[in-house]
């Protein structure tokens, strides 16, 4: 499903206004204990968490609590609750309750309270959208992943047949007994809605376990829950992400203000299958099993992020026109489209209460720092030519282990900053220990708190240049310096820089893994 993270920052436009709605069952059937509001406490500070192989993914969240230790106490109780999900609900683990279920040759079987709710939206939401959500298609993903190992696609007519099965099976849900009927051989898949009731049940705990926090923000690859007090008074600052743009520094292509709401993205992205070069959409219609075809991403506002994040994957599917009607029907929901060929749709309340950025991109792309450039070569950068890098935070069994402070950025052949790609970690006194960079350039920076976009995968991120510098004016073809620089409270510190010489011929580069860092890989070329 989805994906965010606060590598940069800018500021946010007007807030979302929607009426408060609970349809979810998934919330209206939530374990007892009431949860506290917003008790009157000293006043609160924002404390920041992000780490990477989260659910598949990423955490990133923020806490407005009194002092770092409550809000450490907040996020772990969250952190536990996401580990206690993930071994009932998700679809990827052995030993998880789901794979038990599925597993399962009985036509019925009793399941847990968080299963069943799970089981039970799912099902609500199947008919809320005329199949455009399933929770079923368990087979038809299957022959999609076993096509991708082969290297070949799957035949049209097996995907028909899977995809009818799932459709017309036979599903029970007893409530009072929390058992489930359904034929034998049927195969849930609830990833579209699990990490969305994953965030709203970690939220819940974290409340319950820390009254005194005053707002809380998480984000678990995109799908992201907004609680009570945020950093600005207008609300929790929240980017949407351009599909036409994927690279995680993109200027966002509408932004937000949100309070007590939840958003959550479905869309093409790093979660696409390829077969024999090509790529496949990670979502498919329940109707035929087939990639879909229409969207380029979908973004939901919610009151719940369950049932953000289920919209957010029917609306993917189904046509623009029925996503907006739907949308408009349902109390609170606010959605906007990205559509393959680059048409944008939004809802009635999408409209009513966004503020789009590509009004204002010239005079408010994001800018991270005022430090002069090197000069402006004589020949110009290439039209349509980027430079893009991808590289991996790896996962380091260690003790006490503390995600790195990241830092990428550009230098012309002088030293002399260009462009700064990426600050992952935000205040001074933590990302000073990434010294090479610190020491010359580093500044503090401001603007949004996260960015709702699709699902990447676990530590995996994309960076592009676009050939402008860090005021916005061109860089042009030349030779420059791409440094990495990454270290870890507990861990090492790692520092690494390459060569390139941009001019009008494609290139690729690439760095081998290094202590803090995996591979990093750069390609230079039209549309890259």
């Amino acid at each position: 499903m989805t994906r965010g993270s606060t590598l940069f920052r800018r500021s946010a436009g007007t807030a979302l206004v929607a009426a408060a709605w609970a349809l979810s069952p998934a919330a209206a059937g939530a374990a007892p204990g009431e949860l506290p509001g917003a008790s009157a406490s000293p006043a609160a500070s924002a404390y920041r968490f992000h780490e990477d192989h989260v659910l598949g993914t990423s955490l990133d969240a923020t806490v407005m609590a009194a002092d770092t230790a409550q809000a450490r106490r907040a996020l772990e109780a969250a952190r536990s609750e996401i580990r206690r999900l993930d071994a009932v609900l998700s679809g990827h683990r052995a030993d998880s309750e789901l794979s038990a279920l599925n597993a399962n040759p009985a036509d019925e079987a009793a399941v847990s309270h968080d299963l069943f709710a799970v089981l039970a939206s799912a099902e609500q939401w199947r008919a809320r959208t005329d199949g455009a959500f399933s929770g079923r298609l368990g087979g038809v993903l299957a022959l999609w992943q076993a096509a991708a190992r082969d290297g070949r696609s799957p035949a049209p007519q097996q995907l028909a047949e899977a995809a009818a099965a799932a459709d017309g099976a036979a599903v029970r849900l007893d409530r009072d007994g929390q058992r489930i009927q359904r034929p034998a051989g049927l195969v849930f898949a609830l990833d579209a809605i699990a990490k969305g009731y994953i965030v709203d049940a970690a939220v819940d705990a974290a409340r319950r376990a820390e009254p005194g926090i005053r707002g809380l923000m998480l984000d678990i690859g995109g799908d992201v829950r907004c609680w009570g007090e945020a950093p600005r008074a207008d609300g929790w600052q929240i980017g949407v992400a351009d599909a036409a743009q994927p690279a995680d520094n993109a200027a966002p292509a509408a932004r937000l203000a949100l309070q007590e709401r939840s958003i959550a993205s479905s869309g093409r992205g790093a979660r696409d299958l390829r077969i024999g070069g090509e790529a496949f959409a990670h979502i498919v219609a329940p109707q035929d099993g087939q990639p879909m075809q229409r969207s380029a991403s979908a973004t939901v506002i919610a009151e719940r992020t369950a049932d953000a994040d289920a919209l957010a994957t029917a609306f993917s599917v189904m046509p623009p026109e029925a996503s907006l009607a739907l949308a408009d029907t349902l109390p609170g929901v606010a959605v906007l489209l990205q559509t393959a060929d680059g048409r944008t749709f939004a809802s009635r309340r999408w409209r009513a209460g966004t503020a789009t950025a590509s009004a204002s991109a010239g005079r408010d792309a994001p800018r991270l720092w005022q430090t002069a450039a090197s000069a402006t070569a004589a020949a110009p950068w290439p039209k349509d030519y980027l430079a893009t890098i991808a590289y991996e935070v790896p996962k380091i069994d260690a003790e006490s282990y503390r995600a790195p402070y990241v830092t990428i950025w550009i230098t012309d052949e002088n030293k002399q900053l260009v462009r700064t790609l990426l600050v992952l970690g935000e205040k001074p006194k933590w990302i000073d220990s990434n010294y090479v960079w610190w020491r010359r350039y580093g500044r503090k920076m401001t603007g949004l708190d996260t960015i709702a976009k699709p699902t990447r995968q676990p530590g995996r991120y994309t960076l592009s240049w676009d050939g402008l510098n860090d005021d916005g004016q061109p860089a042009g073809q030349g030779k420059y310096l791409v440094h990495v620089e990454a270290s870890r409270e507990h861990g090492s510190h790692t520092y690494q820089s390459f060569d390139l010489e941009l001019g009008t011929a494609a290139l690729e580069k690439s760095l081998p893994a290094k202590e803090e860092m995996g591979a990093l890989r750069l390609v230079y070329g039209k549309g890259s």
